[in-house]
């Protein structure tokens, strides 16, 4: 049986399966970016990750396996159920896992002021915000909930705005019987107007397949454009200061517009 329908996000599983391959390696860099980042004497007590917008919570389940307290919530009530019935639990080395479903714009008394050792919002998902507002509203409840000391590892790609053509990415998993591959188009804003409107277009195929046959699905939506002089701008107006941009093994780098980096924060007047 084959078919063809809409939609991306509404399927926690095929999501999962996607996006599974390179977890490990993913959450051991996050771990290199917290020792380099995060005072020793933070991180000797209980560690305490948070991941807004986590999706079906890969990253924060491998990192309760190795022993850390995680929490995370996302938009979808689907993603939310699938992150808590995978979480791992009954084993004494596993740290803590919690999941909610929460807006990024509010979530900080579902976590607990000051409760926070490292949070992270990687490969651009922060850009799902719609406005400048949005963000400042998501820093302010990032602030909250920071341990003093503690820091927000944020995956962002700056726009080269008239500079960047089209690009295609290809990405596939696999469990058992179930095979995923989907092929992203981005259409970056390259005319004046699209400058304006500050809105990368992104279009996803999904080729799904199982014993029974194989299933296309096709969706887009648009992520939020940033050029280093407008996140800069947003960062200042949101009170937060980059102690360093890395790649994802924790490694200083340059972050240039059309590249992509991960920019370790914390709320200003706490450096």
């Amino acid at each position: 049986m084959a078919g063809t329908r809409s939609g991306f996000y509404d399927d926690a599983l095929v999501y999962d399966v996607l996006h599974a391959p390179g977890t490990a390696a993913e959450v051991a860099g996050l771990e290199m970016i917290e020792r380099r980042f995060v005072p020793e004497k933070l991180r000797a007590r209980r560690r305490r990750w948070l991941e807004p917008a986590c999706g079906t919570g890969r990253y924060l389940h491998a990192a309760a396996r190795r022993g850390t307290d995680v929490v995370g919530f996302d938009l979808l009530a689907g993603m939310i159920e699938f992150a808590t019935a995978r979480a791992p639990s009954g084993e004494p080395d596993y740290g803590a896992s919690e999941f909610f479903v929460a807006d990024m714009t509010d979530f900080a008394g579902r976590v607990g002021a000051r409760s926070v050792t490292m949070a992270f919002n990687l490969i651009n998902t922060i850009r799902h915000l719609p406005s400048d507002k949005a963000m400042c509203a998501h820093f302010a409840e990032v602030s909250r909930v920071l341990a003093p000391g503690g820091v927000y590892v944020v995956g962002l790609s700056l726009t080269a705005y008239g500079n960047e053509p089209p690009s295609e990415d290809v990405w596939s998993g696999r469990r058992g019987s179930l095979g995923v591959t989907q092929v992203v188009q981005y259409i970056p804003p390259r005319t004046e107007g699209n400058l304006h409107t500050r809105s990368e277009q992104v279009i996803s195929h999904l080729v799904i397949e199982r014993p029974g046959g194989t299933e296309h699905r096709d969706s887009s939506f648009a992520l939020r454009t940033y050029s280093m002089s407008q996140w800069d701008a947003l960062l200042s107006r949101a009170g937060m200061r980059v102690i360093a941009a890395v790649d994802e093994e924790g490694d200083v780098v340059e972050a240039t517009d059309g590249g992509y980096a991960l920019f370790v924060m914390e709320p200003l007047g706490r450096g």
